[in-house]
């Protein structure tokens, strides 16, 4: 007995199907740990912003931009199928290329006021993340949205409280949202 082309063809799309979702999975456990690292960065950068006056915010913020980097590098690595092989650095080169953008839009937009300047990084998160959800991976547009409803959240409401809202929320969304990637 013989097996039908069209059987042949189902059995082929089954399997291509099963092997995407596998590939899914797999970088869902990678970037679960890499979210939680970047939501103890937040926690971390964002309750300085809180405690600091604004001149020190970027010596805050610049060695846990550079440790989380390094670290999402380190443990991208960890993904050992030839596929993510060597996807360390074109991770670290796209975050660096958002932190430019992030830059340069603060240099010619320059805030007048401070609240706008902490919700920014937020709102740029949700809009990477939610990109990345719907062209990738479906449960980053979930983490974004999260990002990105309660960055504007803490903008409306908190605005006295808006870094440590901002630790809370974006750092700690963050670190669940890994928690929710890792267990995929």
């Amino acid at each position: 007995m013989g097996i039908s082309r069209t059987e042949a063809a189902s059995a082929l799309t089954d399997i291509e199907r099963t092997a995407g979702r596998s590939r899914e999975l797999k970088g869902y456990q990678i970037a679960g740990p890499i979210l939680m690292v970047w939501g103890v960065v937040w926690i971390l950068g964002y309750t300085g912003m809180g405690l600091l006056p604004p001149e020190q915010w970027g010596m805050t913020w610049l060695p846990l931009d550079a440790l989380g980097i390094l670290a999402t590098i380190l443990m991208s690595r960890r993904g050992k199928n030839a596929a993510r092989a060597g996807s360390g650095w074109k991770i670290a080169a796209g975050a660096l290329t958002i932190m430019a953008f992030m830059t340069a839009t603060y240099l010619v937009f320059q805030p007048t006021s401070l609240e706008p300047a902490i919700v920014y990084p937020g709102l740029m998160t949700g809009l990477v993340y939610g990109g990345v959800g719907i062209a990738f991976a479906p449960r980053f547009l979930w983490i974004g949205a999260g990002v990105f409803v309660a960055t504007l959240v803490g903008f409306f409401f908190f605005q006295p409280w808006l870094a440590f809202w901002m630790a809370a929320v974006g750092g700690g969304g963050l670190i669940l949202g890994g928690l929710w990637l890792r267990r995929a």
